[in-house]
């Protein structure tokens, strides 16, 4: 498997592959992660701590999962870069060679800078979050969760990074399966709808928590 890696990222095609494949696997986990969340509209608070005990009882199948998102997230961040640098190293090199070199489409430098946005975002949320709930330091992980989402601070950095990642699929899921399926099959049509609607979705899913949480709390005591 490594040596198969190794040879895939040595190629222009095999490293669009393979960060085509992480970016779509990590966009399951965030349906997941949101199936997960929408527990606090059927349970409240009470609701997200029963998720919370419930991952926590998978005890090391937790851990190994954890484990695999983060080689996922690094190996597709590190191969988002790598391809990066090199584009804009070829670029430049095409336009000394053809001063009439069209202009490249926008869609590079958005994916760039929504994919460093939620990279900052997702620092953030697990200091707040998951390294005190590894520490124990944190016995009410749904209170604390929803109490930093009343806060105007917490509300608006937790869109703004939403925002970001719903920017960046939207750029970036047509591109995977672009690359996955090229060729028109019998699941185009479906493979279709899923470049529009699992951005849109995922948006406005994990985008209601704050705005939850802040009308929620201005609608209290």
């Amino acid at each position: 498997m490594f040596s198969w890696i190794g040879r895939s990222v040595s190629s222009a095609g095999g490293k669009q592959t393979i960060l085509a494949i992480t970016g779509l696997t990590l966009v399951g986990y965030l349906v997941l992660h949101l199936l997960g969340n929408l527990t606090l509209y059927t349970g409240g608070v009470e609701g997200l701590n029963e998720y919370s005990a419930s991952l926590e009882a998978l005890g090391v199948l937790l851990q190994v999962a954890e484990i695999g998102l983060l080689v996922l997230f690094v190996l597709h961040v590190g191969l988002a870069l790598r391809i990066t640098r090199e584009n804009n190293l070829a670029r430049a090199d095409s336009e000394q060679a053809q001063a009439s070199l069209d202009t490249p489409p926008a869609t590079g430098p958005t994916l760039a800078i929504t994919g460093l946005v939620v990279l900052a975002f997702l620092v953030i949320h697990l200091i707040d979050f998951r390294v005190p709930n590894l520490a124990a330091e944190i016995d009410d992980l749904g209170g604390a969760l929803v109490e930093r989402l009343a806060q105007p601070l917490g509300a608006g950095l937790y869109l703004v990074g939403v925002l970001a990642l719903g920017m960046h699929m939207w750029h970036a899921i047509p591109r995977a399966i672009q690359t996955l399926w090229p060729d028109p099959s019998p699941w185009s049509p479906l493979l279709r709808g899923l470049e529009t609607t699992l951005p849109v979705l995922l948006t406005v899913g994990f985008a209601s928590f704050p705005i939850y949480c802040l009308l929620t709390r201005a609608g209290g005591p």
